[in-house]
Parts: structure tokens; C-alpha cells; sequence
């Protein structure tokens, strides 16, 4: 057999080597992942508007919604990486946006009952966090199936892409969807997209083979195999690294945002409009940063491409400290930082998912990805926290210098490991 055929992926021809769009499974995909995150952004955006125009929701109880959200990355996610590698990715997917689906549903079925209150929405942000979590856990173990192992980078590079666009466009489109038909109402349009989401995914041709695990199914072999995810990132060093670095970026990361958002009219100066254009500036570094994250490890190697955007990326954000308020300067300048933050930033993602892919064998694939997801995201509310106190003690800018700061220490966990030194080609799996 011909190396050629013996890397050969289900749904790819030869010549889709070219172009992985030749890939029919991962196109169907790409299109169910794009559906299902812009059906994240339009419910993020639409849950705490229904709390607030239909419910008239205090600051604490949409403050309560919001966590409800993202508690399950705590609560739920080390499980679901057993989940993902212990049944089919592709019907765990498929069951994911279902549910969010159904329990989005609802929420307009419960307003035009006269039944709708914030308890409800508790329990409907918590379920579709669940889903999020299974469904991003699951997306992330199967791409590896889908594609060779050498397109893992333009795959990713291809999601990435997605998940700007939607990050882009899918609070715009929610917020008009809001408009024409009020927040509740708009709750279907969520469920209307993780519909498509299923319609595509399960067109996906691929068979999946089950790993049987000799640890057992029962509470005591779940604990077991989710300790296992544990030990391999915990053990292997280059994971162990990039799971450090999100943690430490995280942490700093979400405290400056808590400040962030007060030191651009307090200390800057700056008009509401000038804000928005200052956070416009994201939207197309990230699409920038996907575009070319697939192509810059070809060129500088993996290790280097780390090494140059989460560098870029994070020495860029002190700057924001030394700005005063210079009115169209300082907006010009925090666009340009922005932009420059989203794009490197965003090309670091892809390139840590893709090298964490390969390093990872597929038996391990949701386990690692759920840990890293439950690493990352657990800091989250110990950095927002932090920020709140830094900020009333030592004050907004002071905070901004902390915290940004923190972000470039950050990089100490990548500087230090042996994933700078990886080269063209990508590392073959562990040996557990």
C-alpha cells in the first residue's frame, strides 16, 4: 500500500491533498460547526435580553444567568471528555444540538404561555451550556477522524475562520433578530441554527470505531478514565505546557477585561461610539488571524509560529497602560492594538489545537480536549475577581498594568517547553 492511500481519510479523493474543501465529510462539518456556534452567539446575546426586556431582570439575576451559562466547563466538562471517548463523536455532536435546540424552544413556548421566569432561564442557560460543552469537546476529538493528519492545521485554520465569522456576526444578527421580533422569539432562531447543525453533521459519512475501555463504565471506571485525561496532560510535558499558558492567560485575561471595559471612558475619555469602534477592531483580526494560521507553520515550523503569536499577541497589550486620553489617537491606537491581539491570537489557538491534536492519541482525544477546557475556563472566575479588587485598590490603570503584564509572564510556560523547538512536521501521538 502507498503512503498516500495508507493516510487516505474517508470522503477525500487524492487530489483534496489541494484543497481540503474536496473533503466532503469535513465540509458538512465545517458547515453543522458554523451553525451550531452562530446559534451560541444569537443565544448568549438573546437569554440575558429575555431576562432583562421580558423579565425585567436585576444586574444580580442576569449576573446568576450568565454563570448558570458557563458553569457546566466546571461541573460538567472532565465528564464529558470521558463521554466523547468512550461513544461516537459524530452522535454525540448530533445529540448536543438537539437538546440545545429543544430547550432553547422553550423559551418562546413558555413566554406566549404566560409561564416564563428567571428560574426558567436558569435552567434552560444551564442545559444549553451542557450541550455547549459536550458539543465543543466532540468537535474538537473528531476533526483528527476527518482529516490526515497533515491538513490537521488547515482544518483547524478552516474552524477557526468559522468561529470569527460567527463571533462577528452572530451577535449582529441576534441583536436584529431582537429588534424585529423581541428577545424570547429570537431564542428560535438559535434553535433553528443548531437544526441545521444536526441536519449536516449527521449527513457526515465516517465510521467510527469504539474503543472499549478496561477501566469499566460504571461511576468508578468514569472516575477512573477521567483521571487518566488527568495524568497525560498532567505527565507529558508539551501538554502540560499548553494547558499552564491558557490557564495563566485566562486568568489575566479575564481580569483586565473586567477593568478594561471602565478605564476606556473613566481614564481614556472615550465616547460609546469610540468604544464600539475600538471593539470592532477584533472582528477582523480574528478573521485575518485564521486566514493565515494554517499557512505560517509551513513556513517558520510549529514551535516558532508559537513562539511569534502568542508573542506578538501579549507584548502589544502593555501598550494600552502608557495611552492618555489623545481622543482620535488613542482610538486609532487601541484599533490597532486590538486588531493586533486578534489576529496573532487567534492564529495561536489554531496552532496549539493542532499540535495538541497530534500529540494526543485518539482514544485520549475528548479527555484532553475536556481538561484543557476545565483548566482554562476554571481560572475564569478567580481573574474576575482579582480584577474587581485590583481595581478598587490599586485603580484602572494600575489594573491594566498588572494584568497585562501577566499576560506576557503567560508566555513563560511556552518559552520553557519543548514545544518551541517542534519543527515542519507535527509530533506523532504519546505513548501512554
Amino acid at each position: 500500500m502507498s503512503s498516500t492511500a495508507a493516510h487516505r481519510v474517508p470522503g477525500q479523493t487524492p487530489r483534496a491533498r489541494r484543497s481540503l474543501w474536496t473533503n466532503t465529510n469535513f465540509t458538512k462539518l465545517w458547515i453543522g460547526q458554523t451553525s451550531s456556534l452562530f446559534g451560541v452567539q444569537i443565544a448568549e446575546l438573546a437569554l440575558p435580553l429575555t431576562a432583562v426586556f421580558a423579565l425585567h431582570a436585576t444586574s444580580q439575576q442576569v449576573g446568576l444567568l450568565s454563570t448558570a451559562i458557563r458553569l457546566p466547563y466546571l461541573l460538567v466538562a472532565l465528564f464529558v471528555g470521558v463521554l466523547v471517548d468512550r461513544w461516537g463523536r459524530r452522535h454525540l455532536m448530533v445529540a448536543a444540538d438537539l437538546g440545545r435546540a429543544l430547550v432553547l424552544g422553550m423559551i418562546p413556548v413558555l413566554y406566549w404561555l404566560h409561564a416564563l421566569g428567571i428560574s426558567w432561564l436558569y435552567v434552560v442557560g444551564f442545559l444549553a451550556g451542557c450541550g455547549t460543552v459536550l458539543f465543543d469537546v466532540a468537535a474538537q476529538a473528531y476533526l483528527p477522524r476527518l482529516v490526515a493528519r497533515e491538513d490537521l492545521g488547515l482544518g483547524n485554520s478552516r474552524l477557526g475562520g468559522a468561529q470569527s465569522a460567527a463571533t462577528i456576526g452572530g451577535p449582529a444578527l441576534g441583536g436584529a433578530l431582537i429588534q424585529w421580533l423581541t428577545a424570547p422569539v429570537a431564542v428560535c432562531a438559535a434553535s433553528l441554527s443548531y437544526v441545521l447543525s444536526v441536519v449536516n453533521v449527521g449527513l457526515i459519512r465516517h465510521r467510527e470505531t469504539i474503543v472499549k475501555h478496561s477501566s469499566g463504565s460504571g461511576v468508578a471506571g468514569t472516575l477512573r478514565q477521567m483521571g487518566n485525561g488527568l495524568k497525560l496532560v498532567l505527565r507529558n510535558e508539551p501538554l502540560r505546557s499548553m494547558s499552564l499558558m491558557a490557564a495563566a492567560f485566562n486568568l489575566s485575561f479575564t481580569a483586565f477585561q473586567v477593568v478594561f471595559v471602565q478605564y476606556m471612558p473613566h481614564d481614556l475619555k472615550l465616547t460609546a461610539s469610540e468604544i464600539g469602534l475600538v471593539m470592532a477592531a477584533l472582528g477582523p483580526g480574528f478573521l485575518v488571524g485564521a486566514m493565515f494560521a494554517g499557512r505560517l507553520p509551513k513556513r517558520l515550523g510549529y514551535g516558532r509560529t508559537l513562539l511569534l503569536t502568542a508573542g506578538v499577541a501579549n507584548a502589544v497589550m502593555p501598550l494600552i497602560a502608557l495611552l492618555g486620553a489623545w481622543g482620535i489617537y488613542t482610538v486609532g491606537a487601541l484599533m490597532v492594538i486590538n486588531f493586533t491581539f486578534a489576529s496573532f491570537g487567534v492564529a495561536n489557538t489554531v496552532t496549539v489545537l493542532t499540535v495538541r491534536q497530534s500529540i494526543t492519541p485518539d482514544r485520549l482525544q475528548g479527555r484532553v480536549a475536556a481538561t484543557n477546557r476545565f483548566v482554562a475556563m476554571g481560572v475564569a472566575p478567580v481573574g474576575a475577581l482579582a480584577g474587581g479588587i485590583l481595581g478598587s485598590t490599586v485603580g484602572l490603570r494600575g489594573t491594566v498594568w498588572i494584568t497585562t503584564v501577566g499576560l506576557c509572564l503567560a508566555l513563560i510556560p511556552l518559552g520553557t517547553s519543548t514545544l518551541a523547538h517542534i519543527r515542519h512536521d507535527l509530533p506523532e501521538p504519546v505513548v501512554e
